[in-house]
């Protein structure tokens, strides 16, 4: 199977979520008008909101039923007849108080699949966001899609929890800061290599508060190999194509990681 994805790496205005979504709302129609054949669009962590909003994310925060946003990105998402992945801060359903840091998927039709809710929660988010505790895998027609957000990145377990129960692809939407650029191109490769597995990250650039980004988002391939790259701080779109089935015969001739794991030995990682 054969994913064409693309990867947007954009500014947003802190604390402006119309401004944020007229220009997601651009990015979604020129590479949909482009590309006729995209079938998923990555957007970074936090997109609507921006990074340092401190209290103020209780009041941009959204449901995936009756939000803003939501509403907008599906109707393009429906019309453009392609999934879209973005960063959101997300209320809870039953409890006003409680909010995420939240990717959500919408399929190409238009419905919402469901949101990712980030686990390792990063420094001051931890004062206002509560921690996700799943890993979902979304089934789509082009494949398993998996997400993570920016931190869970650092931490081999997640991407490996996905490989382990499926995963083709991994999305990231991160908010990934400067000058820790190194960092980042290095866990993007280690996952992918880790699991033998397309991971496609999209990373803002641009300035909030006191917090400044630097964008670097990557398309990499199941060998840790960077397919595209926007390493230069400038709005823009990656693009590619990912064969599915190259990992799977990767895995089959040479890249045995599965077959040669020895999990009754790593009990101390769950100490």
């Amino acid at each position: 199977m054969k994913i064409n994805v693309s990867c947007v790496q954009m500014k947003p205005v802190l604390m402006d979520i119309q401004a944020n979504v007229r220009k997601m709302e651009k990015f979604i129609k020129e590479i949909a008008e482009e590309n006729k054949n995209v079938n998923l669009i990555i957007f970074p962590e936090l997109i609507t909101s921006g990074y340092e909003c401190d209290e103020g994310f209780y009041n941009l925060a959204e449901r995936i039923y009756d939000g803003f946003s939501i509403e907008k990105i599906s109707k393009l998402a429906k019309k453009y007849k392609v999934s879209i992945i973005y960063g959101f801060p997300e209320r809870d359903e039953q409890r006003d108080n409680v909010i995420y840091n939240s990717s959500v998927y919408i399929d190409n039709k238009g419905v919402v699949l469901g949101t990712y809710r980030k686990v390792h929660l990063f420094d001051s988010e931890k004062k206002y966001f509560t921690p996700g505790s799943e890993f979902p895998i979304f089934n789509t027609d082009f494949g398993k899609v998996a997400m993570m957000i920016c931190w869970d990145t650092a931490f081999p377990e997640v991407a490996r929890i996905y490989a382990l129960n499926g995963a083709e692809l991994i999305a990231i939407s991160t908010n990934w800061e400067k000058p820790y650029s190194e960092d980042w191109d290095l866990v993007t490769s280690a996952r992918a290599f880790d699991n033998c597995i397309y991971i496609a990250a999209a990373n803002r650039i641009g300035q909030d508060k006191k917090l400044s980004f630097f964008g670097h988002s990557r398309i990499v391939s199941p060998l840790g190999k960077p397919i595209k790259e926007l390493n230069e701080e400038v709005e823009g779109v990656i693009s590619s194509q990912l064969d599915l089935e190259t990992a799977k015969k990767l895995k089959r001739d040479y890249y045995t990681l599965f077959e040669d794991r020895r999990p009754e030995l790593y009990k101390r990682i769950l100490e």
